[in-house]
């Protein structure tokens, strides 16, 4: 990762780009850190569900912007109610975050530089992001990114998606290709929109020399990095992950190739929580299947959460 003095420290992001979190149950020290990293810039939050007193105190020192919802309503319709309050706001950009990633000042910087540069250029690019690791020391699985052979400039990279966390996204582009499916709930979001956006010729990039730490998924039980993430999930989480990838195989703008290979690794994961799942993890696949193959999206069905 490149040091922060080596990015000039030009925020005028400040007056085009801001950031936003969608929360839910956030943990208040990461939530705290990720507020004093990015002083200076407006956070737009949206809670789903009810914000705890130390979330409050972890929020008070941001420039902020909180839209609260008394129930969880899904990712989707969070980052789009963020989207639709930056783009009211005069923002051009947003810069998307999970709860639980660690940004820097200075790589939302090097992010803006380049995507204002491609953008100067005439380019369509939708989205400007950093690779993401697990935080040293922590056993959460890395992120697998889908790499795309498509050109692009010194220092940057094609990817079919990039993970919505720690993201710079242009919101004419949002515009052009339109909102996050809200009806996916969580899991598959960025995957869908990414591969919409690539048929609609706005490009995914990564900025590879830019990394930043992102806890993705769940902690294995037993502290092990070989624990499978399908194993580490709760049974409602696999069902929007199985769900999610059926109805992203679905779509007629996604390749072949790639529906392929992710449903035969979904049958790969599928047999291990068959073999080493808990007592009814199976309960979950079989939900997620029938609802994938029917379409059936949204909130999961009541006997998930009940």
């Amino acid at each position: 990762m490149l040091p922060s003095n080596s990015v000039p420290q030009m925020l005028t992001p400040n007056e085009r780009v801001c950031a936003s979190i969608v929360l839910y149950k956030p943990e208040p020290a990461i939530l705290a850190k990720q507020v004093k990293n990015l002083q200076g810039i407006t956070l737009i939050a949206y809670a789903n569900g009810h914000l705890e007193d130390n979330a409050r105190t972890a929020l008070a020192e941001a420039n902020l912007f909180l839209i609260e919802n008394p129930i969880n309503v899904g990712l989707g319709l969070g980052l789009n109610a963020a989207m639709a309050a930056a783009i009211g706001k005069g923002f051009t950009h947003v810069f998307l975050l999970d709860q639980d990633s660690e940004p820097t000042l200075a790589m939302l910087s090097a992010l803006a530089i380049r995507m204002f540069e491609l953008e100067e250029r005439g380019e369509k690019v939708a989205v400007v992001a950093p690779r993401l690791t697990p935080p040293a020391g922590e056993d959460y699985k890395p992120v697998h990114y889908s790499w795309r052979r498509t050109p692009a400039a010194p220092g940057l990279a094609a990817v079919d998606f990039a993970p919505t966390s720690g993201s710079l996204v242009s919101l004419a582009a949002y515009q052009a290709i339109g909102p996050f499916r809200d009806d996916f709930f969580i899991d598959g979001i960025d995957v869908e929109w990414g591969f919409r956006a690539w048929s609609k010729n706005w490009a995914s990039l990564v900025l590879t020399e830019w990394e930043m730490p992102h806890r993705w998924g769940e902690r294995a039980k037993d502290g092990s990095h070989a624990v499978p993430q399908i194993l580490r999930q709760s049974g409602v989480r696999n069902y929007y992950y199985i769900r999610n990838v059926i109805a992203v195989a679905r779509l007629p703008f996604v390749p072949l190739g790639w529906r392929l290979r992710s449903l035969a690794i979904l049958a790969v994961q599928v047999a291990a929580l068959a073999l080493k799942g808990p007592s009814g993890a199976l309960r979950a696949v079989r939900l997620a299947l029938r609802d994938g193959f029917r379409n059936r999206l949204g909130p999961a069905p009541y006997e998930m959460t009940s």
